[in-house]
């Protein structure tokens, strides 16, 4: 369907105004007897009133004969096969891609995407042009295939992720018919590479309704993580809860504010209870060292889904320590502290309370201790008492300067470091050189 240049049409309407710089690019093609529309998330964003991330022109253009064209917006051409141009523009960037069709206009282009609210183009000369049921779809909050056809899915199956994150993102609906083709095709997912898969799965973990996302869509996240089984159903029998492990999480993650290391822990933190469940002889349900066979679960899991080094290490230090009391004494209490940064303990407190919400209701006021801890930390941190290791002023090399041997540096360096943290000396460099000097160094060594 074609709409005149505002997209009026049966009640549904859209105003869009294509900016400066992107006009410009638009009528170097004109002006070169070739096609320009915008296409795709484009003009889906335009038509919802959002700012596009990036603004997508389709052309049957050649692109090596484009780039000629375009040379003072100082283009490059990316892809493997160069079928992508881009121009850099930091308030309006684009890309300029082929058609790439047999019949190479822009209605056969329009049928090979995705999703209808995506099959959309739009330029000044002939207004949105829509031939699915895009724009009443977008007005209308659906998310469906382009065509009502699976074949999207078999040829990339992740995009059964992607609309779980499309419509979370867009606040939509899934047709149907497409929700029953996500859920026929979702063992497609296996053959998809894990670092695709952990891109799309980071984003959705971002939703505004992520609990309600991984609930819906709990069989197709099983093909990927199919530990998650393990907490369906699976009951604590423990006066602390009043749910089953999976519902506590679920509860857990509504309280968790946007942050992908803090949510992965608050999913994973309690994905080893089943495996180390125990009964005392009132039959309460127990959980030892749940936390540590926990952290070593997701280390798995998101070593297998290619997550950074740096991620897996601070989702998996999070569910280690997140059962941990924090110290009363200050000594025990600064020590405890020096395994972590200030970020990852911002982080400890937000998983301890969200761990906290999902528990029974009778136990609320557990939040009030976890404040009063975060309170104490804080102010050790505010007094600068917290010191780490790598903050020591003395150091290996000042060690085997002093006659410390190479082979007992760590061991030395570590003792120093507890000294510190015990408050027996002061952090000063001339202090722990003379505390070195007098413990751990021969009386006669400069005789």
């Amino acid at each position: 369907m074609v709409y005149n240049r505002d997209g009026r049409v049966g009640g549904v309407s859209v105003n869009i105004v294509i900016p400066k710089p992107v006009n410009e690019i638009l009528l170097v093609l004109y002006e070169n007897n070739y096609d320009g529309y915008l296409v795709g998330g484009t003009v889906r964003n335009l038509v919802l009133e959002q700012k596009p991330n990036k603004y997508t022109i389709a052309t049957n253009a050649n692109l090596d004969d484009l780039l000629k064209k375009l040379k003072i917006y100082k283009p490059h051409i990316i892809g493997d096969e160069k079928k992508k141009i881009i121009i850099s523009n930091t308030k309006f960037p684009m890309e300029i891609i082929k058609y790439g069709t047999k019949d190479n206009n822009i209605e056969s282009y329009l049928l090979t995407k995705d999703f209808t609210m995506n099959a959309l183009a739009f330029s000044d000369e002939d207004g949105l042009l829509d031939y699915s049921s895009g724009l009443v779809d977008i007005k209308s909050s659906i998310i469906r295939l382009n065509g009502n056809e699976d074949e999207n899915y078999i040829k990339d199956p992740l995009k059964i992720l992607r609309t779980i994150r499309l419509a979370g993102e867009y606040k939509m609906k899934i047709d149907a018919q497409t929700l029953e083709y996500m859920f026929d095709n979702k063992e497609l997912l296996k053959d998809v590479p894990a670092e695709r898969i952990r891109d799309e799965f980071s984003k959705i973990m971002l939703l505004d309704r992520i609990s309600f996302y991984l609930k819906k869509y709990f069989d197709i996240f099983l093909v990927f993580l199919p530990e998650l089984t393990l907490m369906e159903n699976f009951e604590q029998n423990n006066p602390y809860h009043v749910y089953d492990v999976w519902e506590h999480t679920l509860i857990s993650l509504k309280t968790c504010e946007k942050n992908l290391e803090l949510r992965l822990a608050v999913l994973f933190h309690d994905i080893a209870k089943p495996l180390t469940y125990e009964q005392d002889e009132n039959g309460v349900g127990r959980f030892p060292n749940h936390a540590k066979k926990g952290a070593m679960m997701a280390r798995d899991i998101l070593n297998r889904l290619k997550f950074s080094k740096k991620q897996i290490q601070v989702v998996t230090k999070l569910i280690e320590y997140h059962n941990h009391d924090f110290p009363m004494k200050e000594v025990d209490l600064k020590r405890f502290l020096s395994n972590f940064n200030s970020s990852e303990l911002e982080k400890l407190f937000k998983l301890k309370y969200a761990d906290t919400m999902g528990k029974n209701p009778d136990y609320m006021s557990d939040t009030d201790r976890i404040n009063k801890d975060f309170e104490r930390v804080r102010s050790l941190i505010r007094r600068d008492e917290v010191i780490k290791k790598s903050s020591l002023k003395i150091n290996g090399k000042d060690l085997i300067n002093l006659g410390i041997l190479q082979e007992q540096v760590g061991n030395t360096l570590e003792q120093v470091y507890r000294a510190v943290l015990d408050g027996k000396i002061k952090n000063d460099k001339d202090l722990l050189i003379n505390y070195v000097i007098k413990n751990f160094l021969p009386e006669d060594l400069d005789k």
